[in-house]
């Protein structure tokens, strides 16, 4: 398969790698079964792993967090809505987005910019792909994240995040297209 992220700027060898495998898993209608993916095939990948369950747009069940996620939030946020760490203004196109990754189906990078409660100012790149659940139904997002840099200190050690916002997102096509979703 050639490369998925052919023309798009990355620089984060994690969002490559975790392209490179999801695109060797086989698939139906050009998206995965979770019972194809291996974690051992990619250890060094799953701490910064999430997988988003999508629930109703409402609702973006945190399924599995890796633990470089959890350190980076600051709390134990597996079986949370994700959207609850999104401004309310933005909920509804941030559950869009998410949710055109399956319905397209497409993959999706996005460069974040996350606020903690004591101020501390992050920026992380997270690639997904879609994957099918129970059922063969695409509902399931895998995201792969960079670890989350600081751009200013301003908090204590620990902290925790309280916002997020993307500051770049790039649909990546896996065969169907780009979706026609904007922010």
């Amino acid at each position: 398969m050639a490369d998925l992220l052919d023309g798009i700027e990355t620089s984060e060898e994690r969002s490559r790698a975790f392209a490179a495998y999801w695109g060797s898993l086989p698939k139906t209608a050009l998206i995965p079964h979770r019972d194809r993916f291996r974690p051992e095939a990619i250890p060094r990948l799953l701490p910064n792993m999430v997988i988003h369950e999508l629930v109703s747009p409402e609702m973006l069940r945190l399924r599995l967090v890796g633990s470089a996620v959890i350190q980076d939030y600051g709390q134990e946020i597996t079986g949370r809505n994700y959207l609850d760490f999104v401004d309310e203004p933005r909920r509804p196109k941030a559950s869009r987005a998410i949710h055109v990754i399956c319905e397209q189906p497409a993959g999706m990078l996005v460069q974040l910019r996350s606020v903690t409660r004591a101020g501390r100012i992050m920026t992380r790149e997270s690639i997904a792909f879609p994957m099918r659940g129970d059922g063969d139904v695409a509902n399931l997002v895998y995201f792969c994240s960079s670890p989350a840099r600081e751009r200013e200190i301003v908090g204590p050690e620990v902290d925790q995040l309280q916002v997020m916002n993307v500051m770049r997102r790039t649909y990546i096509d896996i065969g169907a297209g780009l979706p026609d979703f904007r922010d």
